[in-house]
Parts: C-alpha cells; structure tokens; sequence
C-alpha cells in the first residue's frame, strides 16, 4: 500500500518510533516525478538495501523537508512491507504533530535547521525547539505566551499577513510561510516554511504549528546568480 506522505503522517511515524526512511528517487523517467520512501526503525546498510532502494535518509534530515515542501514532485510511502501492524486510523488520523513534551524532547531538538513552533488559536506562542532559538535568536523564556507575529516585519504585519497566514492554514489544511522574518537582534532573513493547524483527538481546534528554515543563504546566491 502506498499513500502520499504529510507532515502529519511524519509526525505520526517518528512518534512511532521510526528513524530511517529508504528512497527510491530513480523512477520511471514520466514527466511527473515520484518519490517513494519506506519507514523503519533501524538504520539500514547503505551497501545492502532492499530491493527497489538506492539510499535512506534520516527521518528527521531531508524527510521533513520533502513533507513541508510545496512541489510537483509526489512523495509517496510504502506500507507494503513493513512488520507491523498499522491501521488506516494510525495512518489517516486527523491530528497534525502531537506536541508532547516527551516529543519536542526527543525530536524536535533533533533538527537543528527548522524552528519548529507551536501556538494556541490567537498564534501565542506555547512551545519551541532549540532549532528556533538558533534560527531566530530568542530563548524559549523570552517568547513563550507572546504572539508569533513578532517573526514578521512591520510591513506584513501592518498588511495583516500574521492573520492571513493562521487563517489560511485553517480553512485550506496548511499556509506557505515564504517571506522575510525578523530575528531577535532586527536582522532580516529568508525563511521558507509551512504552518498546519493542530487538533486534539477529537479533532477541536487547538492551535498551530510552524515549520521554518533559514534560506538566507540560498536566497543571496539565488540573487547573486541572476546578477551575473
């Protein structure tokens, strides 16, 4: 069985317990490209991957970025194999990462690229990686209860945008966060991200969650690159 991978169903299999993800990046050669990655547990064998396989990442490295990017490529993965049992409730459930303190703990500290952010329904902000301090220079104790509108310039958020952003998230299941943000210290950079609306189990709204990179430095090469 295989089934398009979300960034809710990433959250779901790191909370189960999956470290590795095999890709399979060399398809058919159609015009449309598709990814397949495969979940497990323990790291593979670069030199004696299953069948259909030609490498693995981390589950926490390129698999998140290949959940939160907004692409034509189609990422798919496959359930066909794997030992055990995982119901179309696990998979298919509708709650998006959740933010358990044993789970920010054990994870979220892991990626140290992205600043992984969690607010309530006004977008205040109730929890935060050590990858969003090293992103945008606050201590967890400087921004925890205050609004996450603080990462926007004056301009957007005279326009509103901090409000557009929660809004389209909810209404439309994520919102594109690509724009420039400010840093504690006021520098501008780059980041390009996502933002998912967070539910209970009952599927009540409880929030948000913001997934944010750096790509300061892509951006300037980008810009440097069209200049030449």
């Amino acid at each position: 069985m295989k089934i398009p991978f979300t960034p809710q169903l990433l959250g779901d299999l790191i909370e189960k317990g999956y470290t590795y993800m095999l890709a399979n990046t060399n398809t058919d050669g159609s015009a449309e490209s598709t990814i397949i990655l495969k979940p497990v547990r323990e790291k593979p064998d670069l030199s004696n991957l299953p069948q259909g396989y030609e490498t693995f990442y981390k589950i926490t490295r390129e698999p998140m970025q290949l959940a939160c990017a907004d692409a034509d490529t189609i990422i798919m993965v496959d359930y066909t194999t794997m030992n055990d049992s995982i119901t179309s409730d696990d998979i298919f459930e509708d709650s998006y990462f959740r933010m358990s303190e044993d789970f920010f703990r054990q994870v979220l500290d892991s990626l140290e690229d992205y600043a992984v952010i969690t607010t309530d329904k006004n977008g205040d902000i109730n929890s935060w990686n050590s990858g969003a301090e090293r992103v945008l220079g606050y201590h967890e104790n400087e921004v925890i209860g205050r609004n996450a509108s603080i990462f926007f310039t004056p301009e957007d958020i005279a326009a509103g945008e901090p409000e557009k952003e929660l809004t389209t998230a909810l209404t439309k299941g994520r919102a594109v966060d690509e724009r420039y943000h400010v840093c504690k210290d006021g520098i501008r950079f780059w980041g390009s991200g996502l933002v998912f609306p967070l539910y209970d189990e009952k599927h009540h709204h409880r929030g948000f969650t913001k997934i944010m990179r750096n790509l300061r430095e892509y951006k300037q090469a980008g810009q440097q690159a069209n200049e030449q």
